[in-house]
């Protein structure tokens, strides 16, 4: 019964130890905002996107990511086969080529875009 007692004190001391460790708060790294002039905008017909939070959320974190796009609006209605993507953007910076090639590698070719309109704003 002793060593009952003991070996459950010890995996207590152990398990107490591993809690504390991974309790300790995480280091967030900042990141440097980029400010972009948007002087054109385009609509993309994207296929494959199954919600607008998850599949809006990676598109849009991937065109931010290109510090050419100021601004990514998703139009999500569950029926609609394709959805509607607006992106306000600097094309000194990117071109809609360029950001239908990077609509079509998100999440291992998920989707499927094409441009639609285009305009200088």
């Amino acid at each position: 019964m002793k060593t009952l007692s003991y070996f459950v004190l010890i995996a207590l001391l152990f398990s107490c130890q591993e809690t504390s460790e991974k309790s300790k708060p995480l280091s967030v790294k900042k990141t440097k905002t980029i400010e972009v002039q948007a002087n054109s905008q385009a609509d993309f017909a994207v296929e494959g996107m199954v919600c607008q939070m998850g599949c809006g959320g990676s598109i849009r974190k991937e065109l931010k990511m290109t510090g050419a796009v100021e601004r990514v609006e998703v139009n999500f209605i569950e029926e609609q086969k394709e959805q509607i993507v607006h992106i306000q953007f600097d094309s000194t910076l990117i071109s809609t080529q360029k950001i239908s090639s990077i609509l079509n590698s998100i999440n291992d070719r998920q989707f499927k875009a094409k441009v639609i309109s285009k305009k200088a704003i």
